[in-house]
C-alpha cells in the first residue's frame, strides 16, 4: 500500500518538474534592449524594407515584431493562423501566408506575447491591463516598471486592439517637466513619442485598456 502511495507522489512530482520546465523552456530567451533600441531608431521613420514587408496604414505590429527579432526573440512555426506561431519569412507584402498573423495583425500579436480573456501563448515576461485613466494616475510607477523594448498597445471603444508602440527611450521631459517614456511607431511612422503625452491625448479614455508586454 505504501509502495503505491509513494509511487502516485513521484508521478506528482514529476508532472509538477516537467510542467516547470515547459515553462522555463517557453520562455527561454535573452532580450538584448540595447539592440531593440537600436532598431527603433533606425527604421521607425523610415521602414527595413530590404528585410521585411511594409504594410500600408497597417504597420504597427509588423514593425514592433521586427524590434523584438532585433533584441533577440526567435520566430517561431509555419502556420500563419496559430496564435502558438510568429514569424515572418517573406519580403513580399502579398504573401500573407509567410507571415503570421500574431507577427503582423496588433489583435494577435497579443494572443502570442500575451492572452485575451485567458486565452494565450503569454510569451512576454509578464503581461499586464490597466486602463488609461490608471496609466495617467500611476504614470511615475509605470516610469520606474517599463523598460526600453517593452511593447504597448491600445484598445478602441469595441474592445479590439488598434495599435502597438515599444518604448525606446526613458528621460526627463524638459517640455512636461517629468520623467517620461518615448515611444517608437510605424502608422504613422514616428519616434520619440512622449508616452504620457500621448496618453493624455487620446480621446474618450473612460473605460479603455492599454496592455503592456514587459520581456
Amino acid at each position: 500500500m505504501k509502495s503505491i502511495r509513494l509511487l502516485k507522489i513521484i508521478k506528482r512530482i514529476k508532472r509538477k518538474s516537467q510542467l516547470k520546465d515547459e515553462i522555463i523552456n517557453r520562455k527561454n530567451y535573452v532580450y538584448n534592449r540595447a539592440r531593440a533600441k537600436a532598431y527603433a531608431e533606425a527604421y521607425a521613420e523610415t521602414p527595413n524594407v530590404k528585410e521585411y514587408p511594409v504594410f500600408k496604414d497597417n504597420d504597427c505590429a509588423n514593425f514592433i515584431s521586427q524590434v523584438l527579432v532585433a533584441g533577440g526573440m526567435k520566430m517561431k512555426g509555419s502556420d500563419y493562423r496559430k496564435f502558438t506561431d510568429w514569424f515572418c519569412y517573406t519580403k513580399d507584402p502579398m504573401a500573407l501566408k509567410k507571415v503570421s498573423l500574431t507577427w503582423r495583425s496588433a489583435e494577435y500579436f497579443r494572443k502570442y506575447w500575451g492572452n485575451k480573456d485567458g486565452q494565450g501563448n503569454n510569451m512576454a515576461d509578464e503581461f499586464k491591463e490597466l486602463t488609461v485613466e490608471e496609466a495617467i494616475a500611476k504614470f511615475d510607477e509605470l516610469y520606474t516598471y517599463i523598460m526600453i523594448g517593452d511593447v504597448i498597445q491600445y484598445e478602441d471603444s469595441n474592445k479590439k486592439i488598434y495599435h502597438s508602440q515599444v518604448v525606446h527611450a526613458k528621460e526627463f521631459n524638459v517640455a512636461l517637466n517629468r520623467n517620461d517614456l518615448f515611444i517608437a511607431q510605424h502608422s504613422l511612422n514616428r519616434k520619440h513619442v512622449s508616452l504620457y503625452e500621448y496618453l493624455k491625448l487620446l480621446k474618450n479614455k473612460k473605460g479603455r485598456y492599454i496592455y503592456i508586454y514587459h520581456f
